[in-house]
C-alpha cells in the first residue's frame, strides 16, 4: 500500500431518509408498503441529483435498515451507471433453515468492475453484517417472534489509491474489539445507522477519529437527524467536515475526505518542514501494521 500514489481526497455522498420506524416495522418483519414506496422514491431522487454532479461521488452511503431487500437490483444498475461504490443499510432480511425465526441485519457494498477508472459493466456485491443489536433493535424484533442473528465479523476494503475503509453498522460502532482492530489500518469508517441519540454518536464520531485515527462519517437516518464527518484534523474548524441536524429531513450531500494527507500523517512520513496539518498519532503507535486481518480489494471479480 505504500508504492501506491494516493489521492488527494475521496469524495462521498451521503443520502438521509426518512423511514419513520412506527410505520415501517409496526406490524411486520420487514418494511410497510407505504414506506417502502415513500424511501424509494427518496433514494431514487438523490441518486439522480449525485448522479448530475461533476465530478460523481465515488462513494455514496444509506442509512441503515431504510433500503428494501426488493430495491438491491436496482441499486446495482445505479452502481454502475454512476461508477459508484454504493453502501447501503438494508432491510431486516429473516434466516431460513433455522429452528428458531431470526432475522440479520445487513449492509449491501456494491463494488463496480472498473471503479475509479473508466465506465463499469459489471458489478461485485459483498455484505457486511451486524454483530450487536441496540436494545430497541432486539425488543421489536422479539415482539414479531424473531431473534437476532448476529454476525461477528470485521472487514476492512481496500480502495487502492483512496485508501482502505470499514463499514460498521450503528450500535457496532461501539464495539472496543473493532476500534482495537480498526486502528491505524484504514483511512475512513463509514457508519450507517438508524438511531435516536445523534448526539451521543456525534461524541463517538470524534472519539474514533483520534482513537482509530481516520475519518469517520456516521450516515443517520433523516427521520431523527445527525449525520456527521470528521477527520482528525488539528484545527477544531476543519475537522468537522460536515455536520446535518433536525429531525424528519430527506437530504444528500458531497463532502471530501482527506487521503493523502492522513496517510503521511497515520505512517509517520509527513514532508519535513511542512505545518503538521493533523492531531498527533494515537498513544502507542508510530506507523500503519503491514496488513488487515480482512480485505477485499474493489476491483473484486463480478458476480453480475
Amino acid at each position: 500500500m505504500t508504492d501506491l500514489i494516493f489521492e488527494e481526497y475521496l469524495r462521498v455522498g451521503i443520502i438521509q431518509t426518512t423511514v419513520d420506524s412506527a410505520s415501517a416495522w409496526g406490524s411486520t418483519l420487514n418494511m410497510s408498503t407505504i414506506e417502502e414506496e415513500r424511501v424509494v422514491s427518496e433514494i431514487q431522487q438523490h441518486l439522480a441529483s449525485l448522479a448530475l454532479e461533476i465530478p460523481k461521488p465515488d462513494i455514496v452511503l444509506m442509512p441503515e435498515v431504510t433500503v428494501p431487500l426488493g430495491f438491491v437490483g436496482r441499486l446495482k444498475r445505479i452502481s454502475k451507471q454512476m461508477n459508484s461504490i454504493i453502501i447501503a443499510g438494508l432491510d431486516f432480511s429473516p434466516i431460513s433453515g433455522s429452528d428458531t425465526k431470526s432475522a440479520q441485519n445487513r449492509a449491501a457494498i456494491i463494488i463496480p468492475n472498473r471503479w475509479g477508472d473508466g465506465h463499469s459493466s459489471k458489478v461485485t456485491i459483498r455484505y457486511v453484517g451486524k454483530t450487536y443489536p441496540s436494545f430497541e433493535e432486539e425488543t421489536s424484533l422479539n415482539h414479531h417472534g424473531y431473534e437476532f442473528h448476529s454476525i461477528p465479523e470485521i472487514w476492512v476494503f481496500d480502495a487502492g489509491k483512496f485508501g482502505r475503509f470499514g463499514v460498521v453498522i450503528c450500535f457496532d460502532l461501539l464495539d472496543l474489539e473493532r476500534v482495537a482492530t480498526y486502528r491505524l489500518q484504514i483511512q475512513h469508517l463509514f457508519v450507517l445507522a438508524y438511531n435516536k441519540d445523534a448526539t451521543t454518536f456525534d461524541h463517538a464520531a470524534e472519539a474514533m477519529a483520534r482513537m482509530i485515527y481516520c475519518n469517520v462519517v456516521i450516515c443517520n437516518t433523516g427521520y431523527y437527524g445527525g449525520s456527521i464527518a470528521v477527520s482528525p484534523y488539528k484545527r477544531p474548524e476543519r475537522r468537522m467536515i460536515y455536520r446535518h441536524s433536525g429531525s424528519k429531513l430527506s437530504t444528500s450531500q458531497t463532502i471530501e475526505l482527506p487521503v493523502k494527507s492522513l496517510f503521511e500523517a497515520q505512517s509517520d512520513t509527513w514532508p519535513a518542514g511542512k505545518d503538521r496539518e493533523f492531531k498527533a498519532l494515537p498513544p502507542g503507535s508510530k506507523s500503519i501494521a503491514a496488513h488487515s486481518q480482512h480485505e477485499l480489494p474493489v476491483s473484486a471479480k463480478s458476480d453480475g
